[in-house]
């Protein structure tokens, strides 16, 4: 039997001990609360698959990426993530960690192994890899890190089930017309939050216009926190099958020339074609540049659009096939708690929701 057979049962026993001792604990939970507790996806599944990988073979070494590494103890990873964990977070664990389908395909795990000199963003990124790199040699044996194992599954059924409670609700089918969503947009915008409920509103609306098309996904950033992601462009990124299709980068504060100027720089750095730059109702531009570069841009064969969000919203509604206010209600709660936005945040959105659209639970 392979590493990966043996990791699936390991993880299936591990699961089975979380959920009967809830309260479980580890010597490193310090360390994997810090990674899992932060915004980087890629990196907690770097370390979900070292903890599950060193529980099922002691010889491993946890900081190897990939069996070329040139450390003793260099294993497949990848497989191990993709085959074995990947599935596991779908279908048992509801996605808690972040529903990433490939997460070894991003940037940060595409090097032979965990080296604080890869080449990673400065700053968040940086000071997570350090960890990883510090701490993942500390778990010795098999059994430290089964323990690990144990506490890490028992801190993402807890991540579990807080969503589904969370996201565990019914609207009323009568509410669902533009008109009610239009209001609630409106409403719920009367208040920024740093831009998090901007951020939250549109990616609803590009929800509901993808939801038919399971192939498109709809990447949201942390707000003022520059590469949470391995992959982020903008604000709020659109993927169709792994390939950038739409970038937004959104603001409702005050901003100048220079801000729209460096956001499609990102964009077009990544390879883009296009980005819009919308703006909430705090959203005030610094002086009358805005027809001048969208013509620049433009004629570098790039599509840049500054728009206000009301432009944006009234247009898109009557156009979406589905106008479902529970399904935009449950994505922007589900994508707030998994994006790390503020609680008060997500306390705000369902408390107007069932002011504007009866939403109850049982």
């Amino acid at each position: 039997m392979g590493l990966k057979e043996e990791a699936a049962k390991v993880l299936n026993a591990a699961y089975q001990v979380a959920l009967y001792a809830p309260n479980s604990v580890c010597s490193h939970q310090e360390f994997i609360d810090y990674v899992i507790d932060n915004t980087h996806l890629t990196y907690k599944y770097i370390l979900f698959t070292a903890i599950l990988s060193k529980a099922t073979d002691e010889s491993i070494n946890p900081l190897c990426l990939q069996k070329q590494s040139t450390l003793s103890g260099a294993y497949d990873a990848r497989t191990v993530c993709h085959k074995v964990i990947v599935p596991f977070e779908m279908e048992v664990l509801d996605k808690a960690l972040g529903g990433s389908n490939e997460p070894f395909l991003n940037k940060p795990a595409r090097f032979p192994e965990l080296d604080k000199n890869n080449a990673v963003r400065r700053g968040n990124d940086q000071a997570i890899l350090n960890a990883l790199c510090d701490n993942l040699p500390m778990i010795c044996s098999s059994t430290d890190a089964y323990q690990c194992l144990v506490y890490l599954l028992c801190k993402l059924i807890k991540i579990r089930d807080q969503k589904q409670q969370l996201t565990t609700f019914t609207i009323d089918d009568s509410t669902n017309t533009p008109a009610k969503l239009w209001q609630y947009i409106n409403e719920a915008l009367k208040r920024s939050y740093e831009g998090e409920v901007l951020t939250l509103m549109i990616a609803g609306i590009y929800h509901l216009r993808y939801i038919y098309n399971p192939d498109v996904v709809v990447e949201v950033h942390p707000v003022n926190q520059s590469g949470a992601s391995g992959r982020e462009v903008s604000d709020l990124d659109i993927y169709l099958k792994e390939k950038l299709i739409s970038s937004n980068e959104l603001k409702d504060k005050g901003y100048s020339e220079p801000d729209v100027r460096h956001a499609a720089g990102k964009v077009m750095s990544a390879g883009g074609s296009g980005m819009l730059f919308i703006e909430g109702p705090r959203g005030e531009k610094n002086g009358d540049f805005v027809p001048a570069i969208q013509n620049e841009y433009m004629s570098r064969n790039f599509m840049l659009r500054v728009l206000s969000y009301q432009f944006f919203v009234s247009s898109m509604l009557p156009s979406l096939e589905v106008i479902d206010c529970e399904e935009f209600v449950r994505f922007i709660l589900e994508t707030a708690r998994e994006t790390k936005f503020k609680e008060e945040v997500i306390h705000y959105l369902d408390g107007l929701a069932q002011k504007i659209f009866g939403l109850t639970r049982d």
